[in-house]
Order: C-alpha cells, then sequence, then structure tokens
C-alpha cells in the first residue's frame, strides 16, 4: 500500500514537472516568434509587385475565402505562399492550391515568401 502511494506521488511528480516545461517551451517559442506581412525574397527590387504589396496580399486573401479556404468568419487569416508551400492558419495546403497559387502569384525564377500575418521564429 506505501509503496503505491509512493509510486503515484513520484507519477504525479514527473507528470507536473512535464507540463511545467512544455508550458516553459511554448512561452520561449512565442517570445522569439514575430509576425510578418509583406513579400520577401530574390528579385524583388525588379518586381513591379513591390509598390503594390498590400493590393496582392488583399488579392490573395480575397481569393482565399474566395475558394473557401477558409471560412470567412475563421477570426484572422495568416498564410504564406513560396516555391515550395503554401500554408493558410497553420495548415499546409495540398499540392495542386499550392502550385494554382503559385504560378499566379509567384513570378518565375523568384524566390519570394509572400505573407500575411505569418509567425515566423
Amino acid at each position: 500500500m506505501k509503496t503505491t502511494k509512493t509510486f503515484i506521488a513520484l507519477l504525479l511528480m514527473i507528470f507536473i514537472s512535464g507540463a511545467s516545461l512544455a508550458q516553459n517551451n511554448q512561452k520561449e517559442s512565442k517570445v522569439n516568434q514575430r509576425t510578418f506581412t509583406g513579400i520577401t525574397g530574390q528579385a524583388i527590387k525588379e518586381s513591379s509587385e513591390v509598390n503594390n504589396v498590400e493590393k496582392l496580399i488583399e488579392e490573395i486573401s480575397n481569393e482565399i475565402y474566395k475558394e473557401k479556404l477558409v471560412a470567412a468568419d475563421a477570426g484572422s487569416l495568416s498564410y504564406m505562399l513560396n516555391n515550395k508551400e503554401f500554408i493558410i492558419n497553420g495548415v499546409v495546403q495540398k499540392p495542386e492550391i499550392h502550385l494554382r497559387y503559385m504560378n499566379k502569384y509567384i513570378k518565375k525564377n523568384t524566390k519570394w515568401n509572400i505573407c500575411k500575418n505569418y509567425k515566423i521564429k
């Protein structure tokens, strides 16, 4: 009986310690995150889109809502589109969706990141 109580107490201590560590890691990762809206990448200076960043981001946002990739009442929208992936509100989109947006918004032979409210570490 005493051994069982000791074992249970030990398990609780381990569980509490693990939960505390997880919370600390979460706090640290949030502190190191930044939210970015804009375009970064190679060959931006040569592009006319640089002068219309807000318009481009708004156009992509409207298309996301129009295609119902996110519900209009889902709260804030965040996304990141580049040559490798398209992430909307933390969800990696299917390859066919990524390809469609990439072909429309990422210029050939550029390495752009188009972001709206995207959290960066």
